[in-house]
């Protein structure tokens, strides 16, 4: 499996070759602003240029050659001259696609450009008991997109033509534009080498006033053939109360170890939370215009709520590392998430405590950190099917009850010695129906294969029921029942 990987380098730099990358930048923006106005002027011959055309296309009408010395417009060499060959054909490819975005923007907006709005219509004469206002629904234009050209670009340094790595790759020759001319610097690079393969071109970033090389490196994984399973699974269910519940499951349906990863930054996030909570409640008890419209003005506490993505971000990290390492130290073949891709919750009011927690929810940023660190171990990443997960009971005995003081524990339908319902951790039962669901998956793809035909034929064995832990437990009659059903099924 190739993969790709960006690290950074961080470029020291003195004062003046610091301006030197800065004019840098000013001259490739430029170069940027004045193709994408281009562009999108001949955007009726360009659209149709194929991929490994657009360069040549563009260069046709900006710039002059021997065999070509006349171009229709002249601007681009008075303006850029001597500008690299290869950073203009990178700063055209970027013109092209943001061009591109925007002119694809603007046709969906000129078919579905529309809003509906309510509007109330008084009545002329109204007869009695008939009431003085009715409402209409009145099509309204959306404000049409615009094409941006004051874009951030970064540009992207060939190596041998825009940038040459001494064998150490602690240094490194940049080419920048100085005094009207481009000449080469020579700066020292500091960093991490954090991963092994092919180091592609990398991007010239500035943040912060400071600069960064941001190299990609392509990279050769080689994942577990099958003869080399050891059919184990690492499932995470992802949770509002705890963070991550994690359950290695083999094959057959044994747990083999369970755990509780949570987040160690609480007392952090509720002190930034408290914070909005009390800066919200001064401004609309003194803003007469807060109490009319119930609403916080744009930029509203910015700093805070950035503090706390940052917070989620650093945690999404931390947890992810542990789920990784768990699953080497099980040696499991797989990482087994719930697909919660594009879900919104609807429990909680509005500006609820339970609203304002899901809505902080980080678990589509540690879903794809596992992922990612995930396919860097050579470990697969298994999705599976989020519904019945968490409300189905693990041993088969139909729905859970969920606590309403404790939404974290669940009372099953079987009972346990004493003849009372067995009390079982929520996520840790939901775990374990996802172990099952991505061991059918990458175990058994026969079985999952005839569940799916049984389905298309409406087969009577099939009872719609979510696949569980239970079920893969006595996987092998109902694998053999599917069987006779599908052979019955042919010979008819």
């Amino acid at each position: 499996m190739k993969i790709v990987r960006s690290q950074q380098m961080n470029i020291k730099v003195t004062k003046e070759q610091a301006a030197m990358l800065e004019e840098t930048l000013s001259q490739y923006r430029g170069m940027v602003r004045a193709l994408m106005l281009l562009i999108n002027a001949q955007w009726k011959t360009l659209q149709h240029c194929k991929e490994k055309d657009v360069v040549r296309s563009v260069e046709a009408l900006m710039h002059p050659t021997k065999k070509r010395p006349l171009v229709k417009h002249r601007y681009f060499q008075s303006r850029f001259f001597k500008f690299p060959s290869y950073l203009r054909r990178v700063a055209i490819n970027y013109a092209y696609g943001q061009v591109s975005s925007f002119q694809t923007r603007y046709d969906d907006w000129l078919i579905n450009g529309y809003r509906e709005k309510r509007i109330k219509v008084k009545v002329q004469n109204p007869k009695k008991g008939e009431q003085k206002y009715r409402q209409e629904v009145k099509l309204l234009r959306n404000k049409p997109p615009t094409l941006n050209c004051e874009t951030k670009a970064f540009p992207s340094l060939y190596g041998g033509q825009c940038i040459r790595y001494t064998k150490d790759r602690q240094a490194a020759e940049i080419k920048v534009f100085h005094k009207k001319d481009w000449i080469w610097i020579r700066v020292q690079l500091t960093g991490k080498t954090r991963f092994d393969g092919l180091f592609l071109s990398p991007t010239l970033v500035q943040r912060n006033k400071r600069f960064y090389l941001s190299e990609p490196v392509k990279s050769d994984i080689q994942l577990k053939s099958k003869k080399q399973f050891s059919g184990k699974v690492l499932a995470v269910d992802s949770g509002i109360n705890t963070t991550a519940v994690c359950a290695v499951v083999d094959k057959d349906g044994t747990v083999h170890d369970r755990f509780f990863i949570d987040r160690s930054d609480k007392d952090r996030e509720n002190k930034r939370c408290a914070r909005i909570a009390k800066a919200a409640r001064q401004y609309t008890r003194h803003n007469h215009q807060s109490k009319k419209t119930h609403k916080l003005p744009k930029g509203f506490c910015a700093h805070d709520y950035e503090r706390l993505r940052h917070l989620a971000s650093n945690q999404a990290h931390h947890i992810s590392k542990k789920i990784i390492q768990l699953a080497l130290k099980h040696g499991c073949d797989a990482i087994v998430f719930e697909d919660l891709k594009g879900w919104k919750p609807k429990a909680g009011r509005k500006g609820g405590q339970t609203k304002q927690n899901f809505h902080r929810w980080h678990h589509r940023m540690l879903h794809d950190r596992v992922k990612s660190k995930a396919e860097e171990k050579g470990l697969r990443f298994i999705d599976v099917f989020a519904r019945g997960t968490s409300s189905e009971a693990h041993d088969g005995s139909g729905k859970v009850a969920r606590d309403k003081d404790n939404y974290s524990l669940c009372t099953l339908q079987s009972k346990n010695s004493k003849g009372q319902n067995k009390r079982y951790h929520a996520d840790l039962n939901a775990s374990y129906n996802i172990a099952a669901r991505g061991i059918l998956k990458l175990y058994h793809p026969e079985l999952c294969k005839l569940l799916w035909d049984a389905l298309e034929r409406k087969s009577p064995s099939i009872t719609r029921n979510p696949w569980i832990l239970a079920t893969l437990w006595n996987r092998n009659a109902i694998e053999e029942q599917l069987r006779q059903e599908s052979t019955t099924q042919c010979a008819a």
